[in-house]
């Protein structure tokens, strides 16, 4: 059994899920068991309770741990082709394309987020509000038109930026970013953490609150970036890897 080893501070929260993934990989734990405690796991890997925990979150987005109050964390059960179909070729070849565009969308989209909480119309904030409704409703009946939806959220923040150089750079990279979101939206529950998400953007925009509404995008987009580099991870190990994660649909 290889030991866990303590992690730089450098990314820490990911250095610590890639460590998890390194384990459940050799098969230490199977689909169903249960995680080492938060306390023995901080204390092999040399970090605090805040960053494992963030770690956690980040292997219960794409589906390779579930948190169960109360009971601790369990190695997830199902299908283990998750992974590969989530990370299958398309425009976002290689994790360098994914994170390029991860960066990208952090550049543009925070800012478009800032002057869209300074600039925007009322009716700006209606078709916002209008647009999470109806994700909300897509989500429920199924999620058939929840992508465009959500794709089309980003695009109305940016139009309320009322900055249109940088509105049509986000629209030269729609296709990317098509893509992108269509892949996040196979991650299990991550519908409902991109309504919770928008929510909580619009929420800022209404507030006037340009750093509110900055630091809620970046939220936001990072989640969905520690995911991807999570699933990045999981996909480039060996192939024992998706028979012990046991990745849900």
């Amino acid at each position: 059994m290889s030991p866990l080893k303590p992690v730089s501070r450098a990314t820490l929260s990911e250095q610590v899920a890639s460590q998890i993934v390194e384990m459940i990989s050799a098969g230490q734990i199977l689909p169903g068991e249960k995680l080492p405690s938060e306390h023995q796991l901080c204390q092999t890997l040399g970090v605090g309770r805040s960053t494992l925990r963030e770690a956690l979150r980040s292997l219960s987005f794409v589906g390779m741990v579930k948190m169960r109050p109360g009971e601790g964390s369990f190695v997830a059960d199902g299908p283990s082709r998750f992974v590969d179909r989530v990370l299958q070729q398309g425009l976002l070849n290689t994790e360098k394309d994914v994170r390029d565009l991860a960066e990208t969308r952090i550049v543009i989209e925070t800012e478009l987020a800032a002057l869209c909480a300074q600039r925007a119309a009322e009716e700006d904030f209606q078709r916002l509000e209008l647009l999470i409704s109806r994700m909300q409703q897509s989500f429920e009946s199924g999620g058939a038109d929840f992508l465009p939806l959500d794709v089309e959220f980003h695009f109305a923040i940016a139009s309320g930026s009322q900055n249109k150089v940088l509105s049509q750079v986000l629209r030269m990279i729609r296709a990317l970013l098509e893509e992108y979101i269509a892949r996040s939206l196979q991650v299990p529950g991550s519908a409902a953490i991109a309504i919770q998400h928008h929510l909580s953007i619009l929420k800022a925009l209404k507030q006037r609150n340009s750093q509110k509404a900055r630091a809620a995008m970046l939220k936001h987009l990072q989640t969905f970036q520690r995911g991807y580099a999570i699933l990045a991870k999981a996909s480039h190990s060996e192939p024992k890897v998706l028979e012990v994660s046991a990745l849900p649909r």
